[in-house]
């Protein structure tokens, strides 16, 4: 084993958007610590999928497209909900005023690094109402959320200049990089070991592996004897309809946030990045 005998303050695996913004937070607030994001997947500029061309995938290891600095968001569309009533269960861990601010403080950052500065979803007040009343009708829940767009190619701009400026900041980015275990001495994890068999300590680990490494990071725990608890899994379905259906709630609020409970099992079905058609 090579002990590299590598220091730091902070080690976070995975530069995704959660580790992006927690190095981001960290040095903002202190500046002087030593930090370090390992990545398995590239820097953003030499994040390029070779299906663009041979029109089939090819299995590359890792994967361009999910992982690499931003992980899948760096080619997504971009849409950011900015309401606590949309996506995971954080009011619920937080609270729902904390949720609500650090929502903001996350676009914020967004908005410094370029983000287009139009909201839309909540300027068309007459129609949103009529909306929601034939939502009411159809038994759906319309929840109202502003929703910024960032966009494929800008939000791939925004993510670039994050990477520059966290590492202008003397961030440290180990890429092509996996963490083969994390060391724990006294209950405690106190380092990582890569598969370059380097060893590398620090007082604070933070695992920020997203769906990606959900696997991996199971397999840790799983080894070192940590009770691990299933999150929840949303499954997708595409749904084609046609313009007319769709036009009215995708022209007053970008993207309609619907929810419905199934009468049998009291099931949650919601719709999720609706998109307009092609023109």
């Amino acid at each position: 084993m090579k002990d590299v005998s590598n220091n730091y303050d902070v080690i976070i695996v995975g530069a995704g958007p959660s580790g992006i913004f927690c190095a981001y937070e960290l040095i903002e607030k202190k500046p002087d610590l030593k930090i370090l994001m390992i990545e398995k997947g590239r820097r953003i500029e030499n994040r390029t999928c070779p299906k663009r061309t041979t029109k089939t995938c090819v299995g590359c290891k890792p994967c361009s497209i999910t992982t690499g600095f931003a992980g899948a968001g760096a080619f997504s569309d971009g849409k950011l909900s900015l309401s606590p009533d949309v996506g995971g269960n954080l009011p619920e861990i937080l609270g729902y005023d904390k949720t609500v601010e650090l929502l903001k403080e996350s676009d914020n950052i967004y908005l410094k690094f370029g983000a287009d500065t139009n909201v839309y979803g909540v300027d068309k007040q007459k129609e949103i109402q009529e909306i929601r009343r034939k939502a009411i009708g159809a038994n759906l829940k319309l929840i109202e959320c502003p929703i910024r767009h960032l966009g494929t190619e800008e939000g791939y701009k925004i993510y670039t200049r994050l990477q520059e400026h966290l590492l202008e900041q003397g961030v440290e980015m180990a890429f092509n990089t996996m963490v083969k275990d994390i060391i724990i001495e006294n209950n405690k994890a106190i380092g990582v070991i890569t598969d370059k068999e380097e060893i590398c300590y620090a007082p604070e680990i933070v695992s920020a592996i997203g769906r990606e490494g959900s696997d991996w990071f199971s397999h840790i725990c799983e080894n070192h004897g940590i009770e691990t608890k299933v999150g929840t899994v949303d499954i997708g379905v595409r749904v084609e309809v046609r313009d007319e259906v769709m036009e009215f709630l995708n022209k007053n609020l970008y993207e309609a946030k619907l929810v419905y409970h199934t009468p049998t099992f009291d099931d949650k079905v919601r719709t999720f990045c609706t998109n307009l058609p092609a023109r």
